[in-house]
């Protein structure tokens, strides 16, 4: 027989906060455990630092370079204006010279 599920009360329209007690996570837990061991699911952890750009959970190979100050003030503005982080500037720059390059 299972406990009862945990009681919902409506915060506003766009949430619910759930009260969780330890034997409500403790049944949360089993169901999880029992469905992934029946091979109805899968239980993945987050990977830490930013998503890979490969597509794969592996983790992307990096590029690192040192620019004077103006340089760097100059990429944050331009970054800024195109809504977009210095490190997307600097891939899409590199990917721009190498295909040009050949």
């Amino acid at each position: 027989m299972s406990a009862a599920a945990p009681k919902a009360k409506k915060k506003d329209k766009a949430s619910t906060v759930v009260e969780i007690d330890d034997a409500n996570a403790d049944q949360i837990v089993s169901e999880v455990e029992s469905a992934v061991l029946a091979g109805r699911g899968t239980v993945t952890y987050p990977r830490k630092g930013r998503p890979s750009l490969t597509g794969d959970p592996a983790a992307s190979p990096s590029v690192g370079f040192r620019v004077t100050p103006e340089l760097r003030s100059q990429a944050e503005s331009v970054a800024k204006r195109k809504g977009m982080s210095v490190s997307a500037l600097a891939r899409e720059a590199l990917e721009e010279y190498v295909r040009k390059a050949g």
